[in-house]
């Protein structure tokens, strides 16, 4: 009997233990991507993590499969960010970027108009964004939106230049 309350307690310190683990971020370790809404408008961003990679994700990725063609405001994956704001929950993942991303592996953030919930997503679409881990490494994990000069060599549709031109419209 003292021996099984032994045990007990011992396997009770190491669950404890095991879940009062806290994520911490240092320049090596991140668990959140950060978000800015640069923008003079409210956006709204979508995003998940691809496990596929691919050479040109372009053509890998089809229209018809990323856009639902209902208004945004029907969706609740979606999370609006207001001008000049910052997201630094959406993108909160339970474990660290930095080892849940392989070589293989991106992080594929959508970008919408906010200020047209009624549309259809592809019609307030703006852009989307695909990072590996080295190029969120790059950029620190802060993300944007206009894309700031670090992001010009993130893979991204429209491309860094064609969406800095619409935005000059």
């Amino acid at each position: 009997m003292k021996h099984t309350i032994h045990k007990l307690s011992l396997l009770l310190s190491i669950i404890v233990l095991f879940c009062s683990c806290e994520l911490r971020e240092d320049e090596d370790h991140h668990y959140k991507i950060y978000f800015e809404n640069s923008w003079n408008k409210s956006i709204v961003i979508n995003y998940h993590i691809d496990w596929h990679w691919y050479d040109n994700p372009f053509e890998a990725y089809s229209d018809s499969l990323f856009f639902e063609e209902k208004p945004i405001s029907e969706d609740w994956r979606h999370h609006e960010i207001k001008p000049g704001g910052f997201d630094d929950k959406l993108m909160e993942y339970n474990d660290y970027y930095e080892i849940a991303l392989e070589k293989q592996d991106s992080v594929v953030i959508y970008v919408y108009d906010a200020e047209q919930p009624d549309k259809k997503d592809s019609e307030c679409f703006l852009v989307r964004y695909h990072l590996s881990k080295e190029d969120l490494q790059k950029v620190n994990f802060h993300i944007s939106f206009p894309p700031t000069d670090a992001m010009k060599g993130v893979y991204m549709k429209p491309s860094f230049e064609e969406l800095k031109e619409n935005l000059m419209k």
